[in-house]
């Protein structure tokens, strides 16, 4: 039976930089929390071998108390005592939970800090390494007793000799009438040169067998029409502009690509997704893990705002495959050097018609003055407006655009009601609409022009239709907004946004809307 205090031994120099790495330093010392009861000190624990460091970080305050726990031994350089770096948790219990966007523990669901050296999966502590550990060699060993493979064999893995996409032999045999009344019944319309056919499976991609297992595992059966036809053009290299509906399997169709292009890459960070909000960041990168698992030095960092800068910082420095980001803060850790993007092989610039609408154009064009002009670039967008046709011309070279739907139509799947209301009668209206049980069906979102208007129009409602009502606008704290879209007790009755904050929503896909403009 494996004792996780028995792992609390002083590691020597060779050990250092192949057990795990510290994903945050704290300059600040009450954020250390050691139990009392604990026997012995607690030197093994930490990532400060006697041995030289890798790229260890700076303590941002002077050396203290703090400096002096996780030295080693007396030993030590002078340079390395000089560091703050918090001591490596041993147990699971004294790691904090995981914020929304952070990395998550894959043994408790903690606050994954660390990076397990032999797999690259997060951890919280010493103890969760050593289970985690654990549960790899028995699959190991369930694999050597149910085959023909050894124990020290690795698993099935994509070969790294490179990715070639090679049309399917029964797309290849389609006669071309077929293609076309394929893209006709499906309504996919493209433009561009030398444009590949579309796929009519996952399997048509010939992905490395992992990759096929994720799919499936994620619920990606067949591919839907903008799967079909993005799929293989990305895989091809070639930049593209793509509209398609809400819902329409989008963000797949862009990661494939970035997953297989940065899978070959050795050098890092390999792909770069922007995005215009930190709840959709969060959303990606939660999707590219599901697609990712099991294949190898795969890692990606979350760069956005409105969570801590360090453990960021800190993450980029872990090899990471694959950058998902809000173009302010990457901007801000490219104004302090701590990110080079001339390794970029693949940009993903998704919701871009919302990047233009929310004033975020000049960052992304900064973004990208930072990556190779040779990389190949992705525009994803629910519609193309002419703002999206005039930052296609900027930033695509021979591009292949492609429209599933109507182009620069909303939705057809969301039904849209629109009554003129003059400006006296607006509350009015809205009331007798909460008040009718056949138009009232719970939760409802109602978008208004000021953050102020908001909050005085979740209290009418309160206090005119008995309703719970909540607001919800940029002056809340984020633990605030957390809560509310979690919901609280009542939220399910009514709610009242302000509009600029609608990417906040996407619990709350389902939810009637009302527009007051």
């Amino acid at each position: 039976m494996f004792v996780p205090r028995s792992l609390k031994v002083k590691r020597n120099a060779n050990d250092d930089g192949k057990s795990w790495a510290a994903k945050k330093v704290k300059p600040e010392a009450e954020d250390l929390q050691l139990d009392e009861g604990r026997e012995g000190p607690v030197d093994g624990a930490v990532g400060t071998p006697d041995g030289p460091r890798p790229s260890p970080c700076p303590s941002p305050g002077p050396a203290g108390p703090m400096a002096k726990v996780g030295v080693a031994g007396p030993g030590q350089d002078a340079k390395d005592s000089g560091l703050s770096e918090e001591p490596v948790k041993s147990f699971s219990k004294t790691q904090r939970w995981a914020e929304p966007g952070e990395p998550v523990c894959v043994v408790c669901g903690r606050y994954g800090e660390y990076i397990c050296d032999r797999t690259d999966e997060d951890v919280c502590s010493l103890e969760c390494k050593a289970r985690h550990l654990l549960t790899v060699q028995e699959e190991e060993e369930k694999l050597k007793l149910g085959g023909p493979q050894g124990a020290d064999s690795e698993p099935a893995s994509p070969p790294q000799a490179g990715y070639v996409y090679k049309e399917h032999p029964f797309i290849s045999n389609l006669q071309g009438d077929q293609i076309e009344n394929l893209k006709q019944q499906l309504g996919i319309v493209v433009q561009g040169r030398d444009v590949p056919r579309p796929i009519i499976d996952f399997e048509h991609c010939g992905f490395p067998e992992a990759l096929n297992h994720n799919l499936k595992e994620a619920g990606y059966e067949v591919p839907t029409p903008i799967q079909m036809q993005m799929v293989p053009v990305g895989l091809l290299g070639r930049d593209v502009l793509a509209s398609a509906d809400t819902g329409s399997g989008k963000t797949a169709a862009f990661l494939l690509p970035v997953i297989l292009r940065a899978l070959l890459e050795s050098k890092t960070p390999a792909a770069l997704i922007l995005t215009p909000t930190r709840e959709l960041a969060i959303q990606i990168e939660r999707q590219a893990k599901e697609l990712m698992t099991g294949l190898p030095r795969m890692k990606t960092v979350l760069l956005v705002g409105g969570l801590p800068l360090p453990p960021q910082l800190h993450r980029l420095r872990q090899h990471v495959k694959v950058i998902i980001a809000t173009p302010g803060r990457l901007l801000d850790i490219i104004k302090q050097n701590a990110v080079d993007l001339c390794g970029i092989k693949i940009v993903v610039v998704d919701e871009a018609d919302t990047m233009l609408k929310m004033g975020f154009q000049q960052q992304v064009l900064d973004v990208l003055e930072n990556v190779p002009q040779d990389c190949q670039t992705i525009l994803v967008s629910a519609t193309i407006p002419t703002s999206i046709e005039q930052l296609a011309g900027q930033l695509l070279h021979n591009p292949v655009r492609i429209v599933t739907g109507e182009k620069n139509l909303p939705c057809s799947s969301v039904r849209q009601i629109i009554l003129w209301v003059e400006e006296p009668a607006k509350k009015k209206k809205l009331f007798e609409i909460l008040n009718d049980k056949k138009l009232f069906k719970p939760p409802v979102l109602v978008f208004v022009d000021c953050k102020l208007g908001a909050d005085l129009l979740s209290e009418a409602v309160e206090k005119v239709t008995g309703l719970k009502s909540v607001s919800i606008h940029s002056e809340k704290s984020q633990t605030e907004r957390r809560n509310i879209l979690k919901g609280r007790p009542g939220f399910n009755d009514c709610v009242s946004f302000r509009a600029a904050t609608a990417k906040f929503l996407v619990p709350l896909a389902r939810a009637s809307v009302f527009w007051e403009q």
